[in-house]
């Protein structure tokens, strides 16, 4: 796994744990997130969700991801057009699309995994290409009635990840 991988996972463990904590409302209680169990302990004066090693079902609509999202992206490092953008997609059954308009340029999406709570996405950018990198990959996970949205790629040698919490349209 290159740097950046290694650097996003860390991110994404810390993300979990964050989320699962934010939702401790009592001692001992058990959540699930991202299919792993944590438990709610004391640490301190706080609640903490504490990683159990221990698979979960993730109770979410069969057709959570379905459906048209919008939203604001954050991008780092920030690219021509800035930092921050709108979001448009649209996720089906039988594919998915993406659209910048801000940016002026979107695409189509090729799954690659997909559960009922969350799936994963070859980006290809087919208009305003000179605008967007193209390539990228999306990570979109169904949460709270949310869609939290991870992009990564990279353009002329320099990686670049954004992150959005997208709502149903």
């Amino acid at each position: 796994m290159g740097r950046l991988g290694v650097i996003i996972a860390a991110l994404s463990i810390l993300v979990a744990a964050g989320e699962a904590a934010a939702q401790c409302t009592r001692e001992g209680e058990e959540l699930c997130q991202n299919g792993q169990t944590y438990r709610c302990e004391k640490t301190g004066s706080e609640l903490t969700a504490i990683f159990q090693n221990l698979p979960c079902a993730v109770n979410a609509p069969a057709q959570a991801l379905t459906g048209s999202w919008v939203g604001s992206g954050h991008q780092s490092p920030a690219g021509d057009a800035g930092a921050d953008w709108t979001i448009a997609m649209t996720i089906r059954d039988d594919g998915a699309s993406i659209d910048y308009p801000s940016l002026g340029c979107g695409g189509s999406l090729s799954q690659t995994s997909r559960d009922d709570a969350s799936a994963e996405f070859h980006e290809s950018i087919t208009y305003g290409q000179d605008k967007c990198i193209d390539g990228g990959d999306i990570a979109v996970r169904f949460f709270k009635g949310k869609l939290s949205w991870t992009w990564v790629g990279q353009a002329d040698g320099q990686p670049y990840n954004a992150v959005a919490v997208l709502t149903r349209q």
